[in-house]
């Protein structure tokens, strides 16, 4: 009898996720669908450290029709910078959008929009920067620097930040480079958290680093700092 009732729940519940549209198949055809809307700002390059001139703008549809009050999240995928704001509702014409600021280094970024149980999410734009900065800024975070790799004007400076609950790592310059590297001893055994240090870079070339507590050059925790004319 304890049998037949399970089976009984079983076939209700599986009926509820079939006409709930909560399958493990995912969206059906009666789902909306996301795409990228007929102005969408995709494949845009702008001066690194700068806004993008136009929002990335996606669209939820219906039969052809706009669907509004869909939630949309944007991240980034690949590269450095920032989306602003990182979820949004599309609107009465179905449409929902965010900006990007471009990292303070040429690089090429990803940027993912994604709808929950929405035919064609996630929906990829592709963007970049262009040209070098004369300052920048890399994060010494948990076993890695985030950027990984900067491009740098000669002349320009870059800048290893610590915050506050950054672990113990230092800085170290791969030979015969004698920059950037961090004070010695390193933090935290001079400093206390948030710290910094900065360092100028006047030559052309590339500035390969690294942390000796968790990586070595070229491998673990390590980076790259390319300075052009």
């Amino acid at each position: 009898m304890e049998y037949r009732r399970n089976f009984v729940w079983c076939g209700v519940l599986a009926w509820l996720a079939t006409a709930c549209g909560t399958t493990a198949a995912g969206p059906g055809p009666d789902s909306p669908t996301l795409a990228k809307a007929a102005v969408n700002g995709d494949g845009q390059v702008a001066q690194s450290g700068t806004p993008l001139p136009q929002p990335l703008v996606v669209t939820a549809t219906l039969n052809g029709n706009p669907v509004g009050d869909v939630k949309v999240t944007w991240a980034l995928l690949a590269g450095a910078g920032t989306v602003a704001p990182v979820s949004t509702r599309t609107g009465s014409d179905g449409t929902a959008s965010t900006n990007v600021t471009l990292p303070p280094f040429a690089a090429n970024l990803t940027v993912v929009a994604t709808a929950t149980g929405l035919n064609g999410s996630p929906v990829l734009f592709s963007v970049g920067s262009s040209g070098a900065t004369t300052t920048a800024t890399f994060r010494v975070v948990d076993n890695e620097f985030q950027p990984q790799d900067i491009t740098l004007k000669a002349g320009g400076t870059a800048t290893f930040t610590w915050g506050t609950n950054s672990g113990s790592h230092n800085v170290t310059a791969v030979a015969p480079n004698t920059a950037p590297a961090s004070p010695n001893p390193p933090p935290p055994a001079t400093h206390r958290f948030p710290f910094s240090f900065s360092a100028s870079f006047p030559t052309p070339g590339s500035y390969a680093f690294f942390c000796g507590v968790h990586g070595a050059p070229g491998t673990g925790m390590h980076g790259t700092l390319t300075v052009i004319p």
